[in-house]
């Protein structure tokens, strides 16, 4: 386990991102740990912090690694309110 630090703000939009990001934080998990487990470049995810959107194989493998899954779920329409 690394050192854990407090990184700058989220500025990608995607609500899955900021998921991760809060989650990392709350669980002082540093990018390089994800990065290392899930077999990709620890940039890899930094970049997902500010400018890129990341595979879903990817994203599914970072949130694996502190204990999430993603899942789809049917939006509601609004005629079925």
């Amino acid at each position: 386990m690394r050192h854990f630090r407090y990184a700058p703000p989220i500025v990608n939009g995607n609500p899955v991102i900021k998921f991760l990001f809060e989650e990392m934080y709350k669980q002082q998990v540093c990018h390089t740990d994800i990065a290392l487990r899930a077999g990709f470049h620890r940039d890899t995810i930094r970049n997902w912090r500010i400018r890129n959107t990341p595979r879903v194989n990817d994203l599914e493998a970072a949130l694996n690694y502190l204990g999430y899954t993603l899942k789809p779920v049917k939006i509601r329409s609004k005629s079925n309110e």
